[in-house]
């Protein structure tokens, strides 16, 4: 336990973890912040400038056009049941063609802005846990620190641990912050929310949470096993660009199913759907019918993060507790 405490002062006191802290907040925040003000209420002076636009582009010449067409062919524009008396109304703009807003939906908070910040805050602590380590191994510090801890595994854990607490941490502040502000925002707007949706959203906040907190381990991990920040960044950005590539290049139609997105969403949001050749229904006359769309669960999307994972802190744990240190 003592060696976990000083893992995490240490870790406190880095200063480009303490940078990245301060970005692990704020970004979610602005987030929140930016589909605050894109579903905002109408305001009179919106209503205002929609009227002014309205009547600007219903002087122009092409609605005189396209309503002289419609009269001639109503069916063609407004379907089998059209009249051309309806022409004018259907075609003139009105005020409410420029008012279109979405209203504030916890649902697709949660799916859309709520999975975007999760996914941000598990990027930012992979890249926590990299520099953290990385920041020993390039300096050279880490055989000053076996020579106080000589057992290579305790200070591998105590490390891995404080990376892991420190992830767990922050993201269970920063959702609840995010989601805080959300609650008020809804309540300023008189939104309720339908039944279950609350429960849907601390589930989808725990497992972010754990995905967060493993993502700084497995950040820690993989730089534990290359010793470099920089082969660690290489690597996940080589992932992030090409990793998907890779894998339908390999899998073809087959391929999402087994994306690193796909699965980090299912675990995450506790299920997603995703594109899928064989759920297509095809008809005689060759046509194809349904979603093509088959749903992967959270426990399935978790199982291959999970392999990945372990698989990952077992390869580091073996190379630092076989290979020399300089």
């Amino acid at each position: 336990m003592r060696l976990l405490r000083v893992e995490l002062a240490r870790l406190r006191w880095r200063r480009a973890v303490v940078v990245l802290l301060v970005v692990c907040v704020a970004l979610p925040l602005v987030l929140l912040a930016g589909y605050a003000w894109e579903t905002r209420p109408v305001s009179d002076a919106d209503v205002a400038q929609a009227e002014q636009l309205a009547a600007q582009d219903a002087d122009q010449p092409w609605v005189t056009q396209e309503i002289a067409a419609c009269e001639a062919d109503p069916e063609m524009y407004l379907g089998p049941a059209g009249t051309a008396a309806e022409c004018a109304e259907a075609i003139t703009p009105r005020a409410e063609n420029y008012l279109y807003r979405s209203e504030l939906d916890l649902t697709s908070l949660r799916t859309d802005v709520g999975a975007a910040a999760i996914t941000i805050l598990t990027g930012l602590l992979m890249l926590i846990g990299t520099t953290y380590a990385g920041h020993d191994w390039n300096t050279g510090s880490m055989s000053n620190q076996l020579l106080f801890v000589p057992r290579r595994l305790r200070l591998w854990t105590a490390k891995g641990a404080a990376v892991l607490v420190t992830g767990l941490v922050v993201g269970a502040v920063v959702l609840a912050l995010f989601w805080g502000g959300a609650a008020l925002l809804a309540s300023s707007r008189d939104i309720t929310a339908p039944p279950g949706t609350w429960n849907d959203i601390w589930a989808t906040q725990a497992r972010g949470v754990l995905a967060i907190g493993v993502g700084g381990l497995l950040g820690y991990a993989l730089t534990m096993l290359f010793r470099s920040t920089v082969a660690t960044l290489s690597l996940m950005f080589g992932v992030a660009i090409a990793g998907s590539l890779l894998v339908a290049a390999i899998l073809g139609d087959n391929a999402a199913r087994w994306l690193l997105p796909t699965n980090f969403l299912a675990f995450v949001l506790g299920g997603f759907s995703y594109y899928d050749p064989s759920a297509c229904i095809q008809a005689p006359d060759g046509s194809v019918t349904g979603g093509c769309e088959s749903t992967l669960s959270a426990a399935d999307g978790g199982v291959v993060l999970a392999v990945l994972v372990v698989v990952s802190v077992a390869l580091s744990v073996w190379a630092t507790h076989r290979r020399d240190v300089p």
